[in-house]
Parts: C-alpha cells; sequence; structure tokens
C-alpha cells in the first residue's frame, strides 16, 4: 500500500486503472489498506498467476460494479456518479499477449457494441 499511496495519494488522483495487478480473490489486507488510503476498489483477478484489473476510485464517488468474464481479455466496470453529473462508466481493459488476436478482436468488438449502446458516457482507457 505504500506504493499506492506514493504513486496515487500523494498525487490526489480520484480514478486510476491498473493491469497486472497480480491481486487474488478475496485479498482483503490489501483491500483493507487500499480502502485506509481513501479509495475503492474494483478487482478483476485473474484465477492463475500474474494478471487481473482493478480500478481505484476516491471514496467520494458514488459506484456500482460490474464484472464480466471473457476467454480473450480481463475487464472491470464501474458506473460512476455524482451529483449533479450525468453517470460514467470507466471500463478497464487488458489483453494477456498469450490470447489468441482473432479470438479478442471478436469479443471486443462485441463488448464494445453493447457498452456504447448501453451506456453512451464511456471510458474506455488502455492499459499499456
Amino acid at each position: 500500500s505504500s506504493g499506492i499511496n506514493a504513486e496515487y495519494g500523494d498525487n490526489k488522483l480520484d480514478i486510476v486503472c491498473l493491469s497486472e495487478t497480480w491481486l487474488k480473490l478475496n485479498e482483503s489486507v490489501i483491500e483493507r489498506e487500499i480502502s485506509e488510503l481513501g479509495f475503492h476498489i474494483i478487482s478483476v483477478p485473474r484465477s492463475s498467476r500474474g494478471g487481473g484489473v482493478a480500478i481505484l476510485l476516491r471514496k467520494e464517488y458514488h459506484h456500482i460494479e460490474k464484472k464480466n468474464k471473457f476467454s480473450s481479455f480481463e475487464c472491470a466496470e464501474a458506473l460512476i456518479t455524482r451529483r449533479g453529473c450525468k453517470p460514467v462508466r470507466i471500463v478497464a481493459v487488458y489483453r494477456p499477449p498469450t490470447t489468441s488476436t482473432i479470438t479478442f478482436l471478436d469479443e471486443f468488438e462485441t463488448y464494445l457494441k453493447l457498452v456504447c449502446l448501453m451506456y453512451p458516457y464511456s471510458a474506455l482507457i488502455p492499459l499499456l
């Protein structure tokens, strides 16, 4: 958590998208540390070693999280609401290099069409 505080907490960032989190299911210690830094965490860990994506949101943002399961990419979503503002959907996507490009493009195209139709105020953030 000290690394997260140094990188994100001290910079007063409101929204942070992460890839390669290496978090495992139910890592309550890390989730508690992130919470103590003033963030909600929407984490989609990979079941195998490595990977995973997450969105960190300052606690003053209300959100609804959605976790999707795809065979070719990892995806975390948060619908963010704030009084007086239109809701915005933040989507963090990561494609592991070992996945099929054709499968990824097919799944991702389908996913983008769905997101854009359902949520016109969406931001897709490439995780490089």
